[in-house]
């Protein structure tokens, strides 16, 4: 038994992640895009999880993944490296004390935005074919 509710509570709130991490980008604030890209992953994961009835926990995409995986959900090496990738993004896009020297703004660029978002929505577009196939 799948939970629909529960389901698009948070994958709607992961698309939300992404409009803000455009919003970010075009203001050139890459290291809170990279960090919205990430939450996005995160929330869609999370949203399959708790559609399954799994009550998931943590931040951590790679454990989250994992989690995808040991309730029965095929995930290709390609979704879980996006996962890997987006997870850097969580401590060092946010923390001045993440980084030796500077400010996290100071180490995000353009591509490191284009890049995250790509993963996010490698991430998203992966947990909906994954819902569409359970419904």
């Amino acid at each position: 038994m799948v939970d629909e509710d529960e389901f698009r509570r948070w994958r709607e709130e992961a698309g939300r992640a992404l409009e803000g991490a455009r919003a970010q980008a075009e203001r050139r604030l890459y290291n809170w895009a990279c960090f919205s890209c990430e939450q996005g992953a995160q929330l869609a994961v999370k949203a399959l999880l708790h559609g399954l009835g799994r009550g998931p926990w943590g931040h951590d995409l790679d454990a989250l993944i994992d989690s995808l995986r040991a309730a029965g959900i095929d995930v290709s090496e390609h979704v879980a490296s996006a996962g890997h990738r987006l997870g850097r993004h969580y401590i060092p896009a946010r923390y001045p004390d993440a980084h030796a020297a500077g400010h996290p703004g100071g180490h995000y660029g353009a591509s490191d935005w284009q890049g995250a978002f790509e993963d996010a929505q490698t991430i998203l577009t992966a947990v909906d074919t994954a819902w569409a196939g359970l419904r």
